[in-house]
């Protein structure tokens, strides 16, 4: 638990103490106000125009072919040009330049970037973009989790025992997790020409992921699921496969095991615009965000009795299942800070943001057997590890944090498109997995096992490729 709540308070404590370092700055005055830039997926890199507008370089800087002066360097201006700085008379004032103006008439007219403009035949940029979004590739790995030992072979002596000298786990143990593929679109609308409010929305999604086994004594003549007695104090197994005519002794099986596991995101935000220093800034964002896990755990078993002194006949074809699934809710507020950091065409892009707020956990469980002898068929509820004890659904809710954190890398392709490549990290503190159900005790004659939810964390990893657009 320390973890975690290490965790909660870095991120809170980074929030808290960047946005009140920014709020501290004195932006521009009168002449130089603060740049309207990106937020939240939005371009940047627009530069001062002097009475009041953000004029757009390009998408995330000056488009190809005319990139801003690296600093240190002087920039040389177009004939006629008078920096207003050193003028004697005071700054123009912003209402000097009515939001909604034509091209040749409005905050560029007399600006040095006019004649850049022009060159560049870029008409959509004569004022900053109100539109953006993006949309982006993602290439992720989740966090692998520890499973009990769920299907076991061994020698037909051993029956699969854990703990017996031949047994092995076919299934169980650490998760072999793989790459998974995902995306993530969004898309936001500035509420002014000098963007310093937007609002928005995005979702992102990655790929179900699925593990498991399928088996047969074709393979493996012996297979078991093990299980610790809590009756005799010592470990045991269920056969579902074991050569010869004695006691477990069954053929014709097939096992099935299969794991899934399903993630997305979605918001709705809003972005502040806080601070900005030449081509840099710094936007707050907060809003509603919301987040779903999902995470399920089959297991199936068919096999033919053998056993001439077990509890079914000889012959009996048994099929028996298990179903563990586990769903997790979060709803709840975001806070965060988005930084841009300029550099001719290029743009540094990092995000952070901590959501707060209730992650509602479900698992349902259930478990089947049917019995086929003679043409008839009998069914009982309960399976290998769903019994009697633990069947059914559970539910409850529990405070939840996810921090989040972005850091791209953004190339202006032309004024209205930009491409990208990064890299994204999720936590979520507090969610129900498949696996923490699937008891590793079981007591044969009843009342064990009994389900309780435990206390397990998520995360994802990975690169991000994209595009963002602005118009």
């Amino acid at each position: 638990m320390k973890p975690k709540k290490l965790i909660l308070s870095t991120a809170l404590s980074a929030v808290a103490l960047f946005s009140t370092q920014v709020g501290a700055q004195t932006p521009y005055g009168p002449g130089y106000p603060p740049q309207a830039a990106p937020a939240y997926g939005a371009p940047s890199g627009y530069s001062m125009m002097g009475g009041g507008y953000a004029m757009p370089y390009g998408p995330m800087g000056p488009a190809p072919g005319y990139a801003a002066a690296p600093m240190g360097y002087q920039q040389v201006m177009p004939a006629g040009y008078q920096d207003p700085t050193m003028a004697g008379d005071p700054p123009m004032e912003y209402e000097q330049y009515a939001p909604g103006q034509e091209y040749g008439e409005s905050v560029m007219e007399g600006s040095p970037y006019g004649e850049t403009l022009h060159d560049a035949s870029c008409s959509s940029c004569d004022l900053p973009p109100r539109v953006y979004g993006s949309a982006d590739l993602l290439v992720m790995w989740r966090k692998s989790s520890n499973l009990v030992s769920i299907l076991t072979t061994s020698d037909a002596v051993d029956e699969g025992v854990i703990g017996a000298p031949t047994t092995s786990t076919l299934f169980g143990g650490p998760e072999q997790g793989h790459a998974l593929t995902g995306m993530r679109i969004t898309t936001g609308l500035w509420l002014d020409n000098y963007q310093n409010w937007s609002v928005g929305g995005s979702f992102l999604a990655l790929e179900r992921e699925v593990q498991g086994i399928n088996a047969t004594s074709a393979e493996f003549p012996t297979l078991a699921f093990p299980f610790f007695n809590t009756n005799t104090n010592a470990n045991a197994s269920i056969v579902v496969a074991l050569p010869g005519a004695g006691n477990n002794a069954a053929d014709n099986t097939t096992v099935g095991i299969r794991k899934d596991n399903n993630f997305y995101t979605g918001d709705m935000f809003f972005t502040k615009h806080l601070y900005t220093s030449h081509a840099n800034r710094v936007d707050f964002v907060g809003g509603y965000y919301y987040a779903r896990i999902d995470d399920a755990m089959k297991i199936r078993a068919q096999y033919t009795a053998q056993d001439a002194g077990g509890t079914v006949p000889v012959g009996t074809v048994v099929n028996v299942g298990d179903n563990f699934l586990a769903k997790n809710e979060f709803n709840g507020g975001e806070v965060g800070l988005i930084f841009d950091f300029q550099d001719g065409p290029f743009t540094w892009r990092a995000l952070g943001k901590i959501a707060l707020g209730s992650m509602h956990q479900r698992m349902a469980i259930s478990g089947s057997r049917q019995e086929t002898f003679g043409g008839i068929t009998d069914e009982f509820n309960g399976g290998i590890y769903a019994r009697d004890s633990n069947i059914g659904d559970y539910s409850r809710d529990v405070f939840c944090f996810i921090p989040e954190g972005q850091f791209d890398l953004i190339y202006a392709l032309t004024c209205n498109l930009d491409l990208k490549i990064g890299c994204t990290y999720i936590y979520v503190s507090d969610v129900a997995l498949a696996q923490g159900a699937v008891p590793g005790t079981i007591n044969p004659s009843g009342g064990d096992p009994v389900y309780t939810f435990g206390s397990d964390d998520y995360w994802a990893l990975g690169a991000t490729f994209g595009v963002d657009f602005h118009y």
